[in-house]
């Protein structure tokens, strides 16, 4: 009988704010502005306070992500802090293996989630917004094959 090779480390089930800021992207510094400005807040200790170790989950550390990549852009995280939260009170199944949508959408100050198949929702509330999503890679290729037939 083939012996089944265990995975060499179990993911783990919360993280540190050295561990979050690593993972995230952001440094040390930033996650502790996130966490005191109540943007990105860990979700995986039940109370805060002086004293008591930050527990960041999976979800916390890709919300933190998420502000390292607007971040970079030049989106202000502290423009965003209602949708972070929403985004984490709502959608808790950010995990290894689950996602609650495909991508998000944001203009600056309001995120929205986007799945595959469904509108676009905000994220702060989980209200359905209404938007139009055009691949402009689809509409090159169409101008450009009308324009070889009409010559």
């Amino acid at each position: 009988m083939a012996k089944v090779a265990k995975p060499a480390r179990e993911p783990a089930e919360f993280f540190s704010a050295g561990q979050a800021a690593q993972l995230s992207g952001l440094t040390l510094a930033m996650v502790n502005y996130l966490c005191r400005n109540d943007v990105v807040v860990p979700s995986g200790a039940a109370q805060r306070g002086h004293g008591r170790s930050r527990q960041y989950t999976f979800g916390d550390v890709v919300a933190l992500r998420l502000v390292a990549k607007l971040s970079a852009t030049g989106v202000s995280p502290l423009r965003l802090r209602h949708g972070l939260l929403g985004l984490r009170k709502h959608h808790p199944e950010i995990t290894l293996t689950s996602l609650p949508g495909s991508h998000i959408v944001t203009n600056g100050s309001e995120l929205y989630l986007r799945h595959s198949d469904a509108p676009i929702e905000r994220a702060f509330d989980g209200q359905f917004a209404f938007a139009f999503v055009v691949e402009l890679t689809t509409l090159q290729r169409e101008v450009a094959s009308l324009m070889s037939h009409a010559a």
